[in-house]
C-alpha cells in the first residue's frame, strides 16, 4: 500500500476554524447590538421630543444594578475557583505525591533486581555457554583432524 496523504490530513484542525468562526460571530453581534442601541436611542429621542434625560437616568440605573449583580457573580466565581485550586493542591499533596514516591521506589527495586540477576545469573550462564560452545568446536575440530590423518594414512598404505 503506497504512502499517500489523505485530503483530511491537509485540512486545518476543526477547533481552529470553530474559534475563528465564533470570534467573527461574536464581533458581528456586538457591532449589531451597538447599532440597534443607537437607533433605539435616536427613535426614543424623536418620540419624547428631546426629553430623553429621564429615560437615560432609568437606563443608567438599571445598567449600574446589572453591573453590581455581575460583580457579585464574578466574586462568587473567583471564590469557587480558589476553593477548587485548594482542593487540587490538597489532592496533589495527599494522593499523587505518595503514589509517585511508591512508583519511584518500585522502579529502584526493579533496577536493583535486574542488576543483581545480570551479575549473578545471566553473565555466568553466558560465560559457561560460551566456554562449552568453544570446547565443542575445539573437540569437533580435533576429531576432524584425526579422521583426516587416518584417511591420509590409509591412502599411503594402499599406495605402497
Amino acid at each position: 500500500m503506497p504512502d499517500t496523504v489523505s485530503p483530511e490530513a491537509n485540512k486545518p484542525p476543526a477547533s481552529g476554524m470553530n474559534v475563528r468562526r465564533l470570534v467573527l460571530i461574536a464581533s458581528a453581534v456586538l457591532i449589531g447590538l451597538i447599532v440597534v442601541l443607537f437607533v433605539l436611542a435616536l427613535v426614543l429621542t424623536l418620540i419624547t421630543g428631546g426629553d430623553f434625560a429621564g429615560t437615560i437616568r432609568v437606563i443608567r440605573d438599571l445598567v449600574i444594578i446589572f453591573l453590581a449583580l455581575e460583580g457579585i457573580l464574578i466574586v462568587l466565581g473567583i471564590a469557587v475557583l480558589a476553593l477548587q485550586v485548594a482542593k487540587l493542591v490538597n489532592l496533589l499533596q495527599n494522593d499523587v505525591k505518595p503514589i509517585l514516591e511508591n512508583t519511584q521506589e518500585t522502579v529502584k527495586t526493579a533496577q536493583t533486581t535486574v542488576t543483581f540477576m545480570s551479575e549473578n545469573l545471566t553473565d555466568p550462564v553466558i560465560r559457561a555457554s560460551g566456554f562449552l560452545s568453544g570446547l565443542s568446536v575445539m573437540t569437533t575440530n580435533l576429531f576432524g583432524i584425526r579422521r583426516a590423518l587416518r584417511h591420509t594414512d590409509g591412502r599411503r598404505e594402499i599406495e605402497a
